[in-house]
């Protein structure tokens, strides 16, 4: 399987501390918030890492040339930033080699198993799954019944259907022949536009896993 980190961002939120550096390459804890996220791929299965890269990428390119964490890791450098949606799009030569790839954000910090949300995309055949759960967030996501994505919320988290994003998907390599976005875009655009034209979204609850967006300067500590 193979996983992208999403790490192109502006990383703004942060203020002082992107100003000179990459969001990936800050130091969370005694280790750069991207080799949060290469060991969590390494540890579920994943033998090839995508990076996309635009703020600051030079840094980026020069970390990557002076370290070896033990697998492949190609960089993506996008001229445009291209959103989440944008980026992923791009990498779509590379992801679509493997029937699914894992793609996470640089900027969170779990404790949830990866292998949990693979199995249950690998086992029911998904198109996409993605990982959410019930907690406090300013923007919320609809599901059915079924786990299936409808939309974004309007009320907020007043109804058992809303759900928060962890920032974490399972794609299949279908859904690189399938969308037609380009330039910049917010995945969860993409995949309400796909739900329009039919097609599945859904969603895996982490249940009480940890989870924390270390982008929010309250959260980086």
């Amino acid at each position: 399987m193979k996983g992208m980190i999403l790490a192109a961002g502006f990383g703004t939120r942060l203020g002082k501390l992107t100003e000179d550096i990459p969001k990936a390459l800050v130091e969370y804890k005694g280790k750069l918030l991207i080799e949060y996220q290469i060991e969590k791929l390494m540890k579920c299965g994943v033998n090839e890492i995508v990076i996309n890269t635009h703020h600051q990428s030079d840094k980026m390119f020069g970390h990557f040339e002076k370290n070896d964490y033990g697998i492949r890791i190609t960089l993506l450098k996008e001229e445009k930033i291209l959103g989440t949606g944008g980026g992923i799009i791009n990498a779509g030569n590379i992801l679509r080699q493997n029937e699914n790839s894992i793609i996470l954000n640089t900027d969170i910090e779990t404790d949830f198993n990866f292998r949990k949300i693979i199995d249950f995309h690998e086992r029911r055949n998904n198109f996409v799954t993605i990982l959410i759960q019930r907690r406090k967030t300013s923007r919320y996501l609809r599901f059915n019944k079924f786990m299936n994505l409808v939309s974004r919320s309007e009320t907020g988290a007043e109804s058992d259907s809303d759900f928060a994003f962890n920032g974490v998907h399972i794609i299949s390599e279908k859904f690189f022949g399938i969308v037609r976005e380009k330039g910049f875009i917010d995945i969860i655009d993409v995949y309400l536009n796909l739900i329009k034209r039919g097609y599945i979204i859904s969603g895996y609850d982490a249940g009480n896993s940890k989870f924390k967006d270390i982008g929010k300067p309250e959260n980086f500590s």
